[in-house]
């Protein structure tokens, strides 16, 4: 009916092939070397984009934990009734720089505040318990209960009610010589103590922890004024 017939495809051989190699392979793509390649960039880009020579030597891999000769460094050691040292003020409001002259809340205010944040009601709390406990004796004394009461706002408050007293049992004792080696005291406490007791903050080095940070800015605000200490 009516229009022209449509031209007839013509059979696969019967097409013009002109000018088109036979009988030749296609090149395989280089599928593996690609691969190889992407792993090589991924493990390049694994690398840290910092070297140690730009960080603070006091960030870069301090261990948390005290080994056995760092224990009994004279930094931790009992302090004696010459020492004359008084921490510098800062803008960095720590509340054991509050406490100086005592040891023993230096390092109490320690054991409450790790794994916690400082906040207002931690504190207050701490101030709270203070008035209740002035002193190590008084805190053997008190009942678990009521301090469990007064520092009930912060974190782990039964833990830390129990490790506290302890401590103060322990730290009532004549027989210590070196902080590290009363109950709860770890390389956060310790160093508090030889920074805000001891004055022997050049032989510590703080770690960059929760409660460690600022503990390690306070540390490097010494070293940036030691010239006048």
């Amino acid at each position: 009916m009516g229009g022209p017939n449509p031209t007839p495809l013509l059979p696969l051989s019967t097409h013009n092939t002109a000018g088109i190699q036979k009988n030749v392979k296609p090149r395989p793509r280089k599928y593996k070397r690609k691969a190889v390649d992407n792993k090589k960039k991924r493990l390049k880009r694994k690398k840290p984009i910092w070297s140690e020579e730009k960080l603070p030597d006091v960030v870069n891999k301090v261990n948390k934990i005290l080994s056995v000769s760092e224990k009994k460094d004279e930094a931790y050691k009992r302090i004696t009734s010459d020492i004359k040292w008084v921490p510098p003020q800062s803008d960095i409001c720590l509340i054991q720089q509050e406490h100086f002259q005592d040891p023993w809340k230096v390092m109490a205010i320690c054991i409450l505040l790790n794994n916690t944040t400082d906040t207002d009601e931690v504190r207050l709390a701490i101030s709270n318990l203070f008035s209740l406990c002035p002193n190590a004796t008084t805190c053997t004394q008190v009942s678990k209960d009521k301090i469990e009461e007064t520092i009930h706002d912060i974190l782990y408050y039964k833990q830390k009610t129990a490790r506290l007293q302890k401590f103060s049992e322990e730290y009532l004792n004549e027989n210590w010589t070196h902080v590290t080696y009363l109950h709860g005291i770890g390389k956060y406490a310790a160093d508090a103590y030889a920074i805000f007791c001891t004055g022997k903050w050049q032989r510590v080095t703080p770690a960059a922890g929760q409660n460690d940070h600022k503990l390690l800015d306070y540390w490097k605000f010494l070293h940036t004024i030691k010239h006048t200490l």
